[in-house]
This record gives C-alpha cells, structure tokens and sequence, in this order.
C-alpha cells in the first residue's frame, strides 16, 4: 500500500511532503483545453509547465510522481469527439520525458467504447515504444461507468494492450464537479476484481475487507443522505 497525494503545483507538493509524509505524488492535466481551464484554471501547455517544476522537486526527492491525463476520450466542454488520440499520446510522451514514473489515462466522462480505446492505446503503445512497455511504464487506465462499458474496455486494456494498473474506487465512489451532467462515478473496484478474475488474473485484493468497506460506506451514504457525484 502506498500513500498518494495530488499535487496541482509546487506550493502543493512542498505543503504534501511536509505535513503528510507521502509515498507518491500525483500532477492531474487533461488532454483537452475547455476541461484544462474549468479543472484547473490554466491551458493544457501551462499546466505541463507547472508541472515540471512539482517533478523536479519530486525527482530531488526520490519521490514517485504519477502523471493523470483527464478527458482522453472526450470532453464536456470541447465535445466528446474532440480529443484525439495522437494528443492523448504526445502528452503520455511529455510527462514521461519530465520524469512521471506512471501515467494514468482518464476517461473522465465515460464515453469510451471498444473502438476509442482501441485507438488510444495503439497510439500510446506506439508512443512508450511497444506492448511491452505498457507494464514498464506503468500506463494505468481510469474508466468512469457513465454508460457501463468501463470494465469491457478494461477488458481491452489487459488483454490487447497489456495494461496492468486499473484505477477504481470502492463501490464506484468519486466522479468530478467539472464532468458534466450524466457523468457517473468511477468504476468499482468490486466489479474490477471480476473482470480480472475472469481474465485468469490475480489482484491482490481481500475481498471480504472490500466488501466490508464498500458496506459501510453505503451505510454512511446513506444515513448522511450523501450526494454522489
């Protein structure tokens, strides 16, 4: 287990691993310019600019920085056939170039299909330099499940790409104020480990503690009348 903390600029990350002590920082961009200005106030090139000044201060540090790339199949301000995948895997070939030890590719609204990520990982295998480096880079996917095709194109991404990190959240829990409306949750670790078992695959994951905590948190959802977005 380790812990992870976003880190939007160098004010953030020098605040992160003062007071948290954490094992890994993470920089969050988009690959589309509108979602770019409403999550974080600055153009797709100013935000790879600020950026590299959080990894340097991270390399100084022998710390871990995970590169998040919002929005690399479609944008609710730009349009959901805005972004391409060849940006998608310029930017992948940035971050990696400042030093980014792992990249996590976002489908931010949950448009995705079997066809789209196909074409974004072929062009991101092309860009890390063939399917095997998939793993070494450590190229993570983030499906949301608005239309409920995150775990078929998860399914993809292990399969045909060799992808080996899958982002998700307990109960599908967590979505972003900046998605659009319709635009659910993350994929659910739960339905997550299915996919994988189902695939021949390991995990690692306990899934009596994952069912205890996904229980309680529906509990606490509940009784707090908790709006998720």
């Amino acid at each position: 287990m380790s812990f992870s903390a976003l880190t939007p600029n160098l004010l953030g990350y020098t605040a992160a691993v003062a007071s948290l002590h954490v094992d890994e920082v993470a920089v969050f961009g988009a690959a589309s310019e509108g979602f770019s200005l409403k999550n974080i106030n600055c153009s797709v090139a100013e935000s790879v600019e600020r950026f590299s000044a959080v990894i340097d201060a991270a390399k100084a540090d022998s710390t871990p920085v995970r590169g998040y790339i919002s929005t690399v199949m479609g944008c609710p301000y730009d349009g959901v056939d805005s972004v391409k995948p060849i940006t998608v895997a310029r930017l992948v070939e940035r971050y990696l170039d400042l030093g980014c030890s792992s990249i996590s590719l976002g489908d931010t609204i949950g448009v995705g299909t079997a066809k789209k990520t196909r074409e974004l990982l072929a062009e991101v295998v092309s860009a890390v330099g063939g399917k095997g480096n998939m793993e070494q880079f450590q190229i993570a996917v983030h499906f949301h499940d608005t239309n409920g095709m995150a775990n078929d194109n998860i399914r993809i991404a292990i399969e045909e790409f060799g992808v080996r990190v899958v982002d998700a959240s307990v109960g599908g829990l967590g979505g972003c104020p900046y998605g659009g409306d319709g635009a659910t949750g993350n994929v659910s670790t739960e339905s997550v480990c299915d996919t994988i078992t189902s695939l021949g695959g390991t995990h690692g994951v306990d899934l009596g503690k994952l069912a205890e905590a996904g229980e309680y948190i529906r509990g606490e959802i509940k009784a707090h009348d908790i709006k998720i977005i």
